[in-house]
């Protein structure tokens, strides 16, 4: 057995206005990392709007009732502190790190910006336009739009099948209007979780967030869960992108959500068919037949669903052959499993790695805020090695035969239509997209 990761002492409650509250004391370096998190991220895009839940994140800093953009910025930057905001399909997260003596004003700073943006039209226009500029650079990223394309193939429709930045034609339509509906709707304590990890006084930072975010209001009730994806129908997608010489491939199938019981025996398996260089694909694709020089597979988890993906890729000449090779390997580990020593050094790599992402304050805080948002334990970490050390061959093939591209999968190939599509017709029915539709 490991030994359990040590936690600092984390302090947990819920303000009168719903807001979740997480205070770990932490000592070292007198800094401070604070997490906002508001659930759901950019599964509440509306229909026609995907990337409007990133651009709402954004935007809200470019402006408040008492803070110009320019203002915000030149605060943090003397405050020496850094601001930012992302969103993923689950969660919209604003990110603090700050000197802990510039907490009180950095935590001003990040209420005004969550709770009171003024989304001035002129900031709105200009980051749609930056943003759109930066999806149309985005096609002359063939893995970027491979990427995309898994997305929509593996999940259709659901909420989760585009990515947070959105897609072109939805964001030149969205307007100022949409942006500050969002907000309204979906900006709210009650949805929210604060994080503060760093060398701080439990009572100072208890007392600071009543201040900020005591009077944070916004609508009742909680955001509907999100339904869980279907499992993909086995087809072949072909991204047509004449231009290039090499072919970027994914093969996806259906995943499980974060808080699955397969969480950890799948993320074993998968570091043993596709997690490093001493993997099963990497030993059969490049270091056997040298069709790649990389390749690699993993579980995405979110709130309601996941998807498993191998992704890789080749000379425009072998696609279809590094797809079989992929699938063949495949199909031998879900049969065969891994032996011992493979087994081993595998759990040995993943239990070697994990202290790696708690090293420091802003590590912390983002596995304390997942701990919240997917309703995890505190044990999730302490005893992820114990966990993983746990996991036998037995449970890596199980989980094998349930998530790995066997059966139901979505093949994606971004390359030349013409020279790739013939090759790929033994592995499902086969549609042809330009590579501008996925932006």
């Amino acid at each position: 057995m490991s030994t359990p990761i040590a936690l600092p002492a984390i302090h947990r409650e819920t303000l009168p206005t719903g807001l979740s509250v997480v205070v770990a004391q932490r000592p070292g370096v007198p800094l401070a990392a604070v997490r906002l998190v508001l659930r759901g991220g950019s599964s509440l895009d509306p229909a026609r709007r995907s990337g409007l839940a990133h651009l709402v994140a954004l935007a809200a800093r470019r402006g408040t009732r008492r803070r110009t953009g320019p203002e915000i910025d030149l605060a943090v930057e003397s405050l020496g502190a850094e601001l930012g905001a992302g969103v993923d399909e689950d969660a919209t997260y604003f990110g603090l790190s700050a000197p802990v003596e510039e907490l009180p004003r950095c935590m001003d700073i990040l209420a005004d910006v969550a709770t009171h943006p003024i989304f001035p039209p002129a900031e709105v226009k200009r980051l749609k336009r930056r943003e759109v500029a930066a999806l149309a650079h985005d096609l002359d990223e063939p893995s970027v739009v491979a990427d995309r394309a898994m997305l929509s193939a593996a999940f259709g429709d659901h909420p989760y099948g585009h990515s947070p930045e959105g897609r072109v034609r939805d964001l030149t339509e969205a307007s100022r209007g949409d942006v500050v509906g969002f907000h309204s709707r979906h900006y709210r304590p009650s949805e929210a979780i604060l994080v503060v990890v760093g060398k701080v006084e439990l009572g100072e930072v208890l007392a600071l967030v009543r201040k900020r975010f005591g009077a944070w209001r916004g609508p009742e009730g909680a955001e509907p869960p999100v339904r869980a994806p279907a499992a993909p129908e086995t087809r072949v997608v072909v991204v047509d992108k004449p231009d290039i010489t090499q072919s970027q491939v994914r093969i996806a199938s259906q995943g499980f959500p974060r808080k699955s019981p397969d969480y950890v025996p799948g993320i074993v398996a998968s570091a043993l068919l596709g997690g490093g260089f001493t993997s099963r694909l990497m030993e059969a694709i490049r270091v056997n037949r040298g069709l790649s020089y990389g390749v690699r597979s993993r579980f995405s988890t979110s709130a309601s669903g996941g998807v498993f993906f191998i992704s890789t890729f080749t000379k425009v000449e072998t696609t279809g052959e590094i797809v079989q090779v992929a699938l063949d390997e495949t199909a031998r580990f879900s049969d065969e499993g891994p032996t011992a020593e493979e087994l081993e050094r595998t759990k040995s790599y993943l239990c070697g790695l994990f202290p790696l992402s708690l090293e420091t304050h802003d590590q912390l805080a983002e596995k304390l805020a997942d701990l919240a948002l997917f309703d995890l334990p505190d044990d999730d970490i302490r005893l992820f090695r114990d966990h993983v050390r746990a996991i036998g061959a037995d449970e890596c093939r199980l989980a094998a035969r349930r998530y790995f591209p066997l059966e139901r999968r979505v093949v994606v190939a971004v390359g030349p239509a013409k020279a790739i599509a013939p090759a790929l017709e033994r592995f499902g029915p086969v549609s042809v997209v330009p590579a501008r539709k996925m932006v």
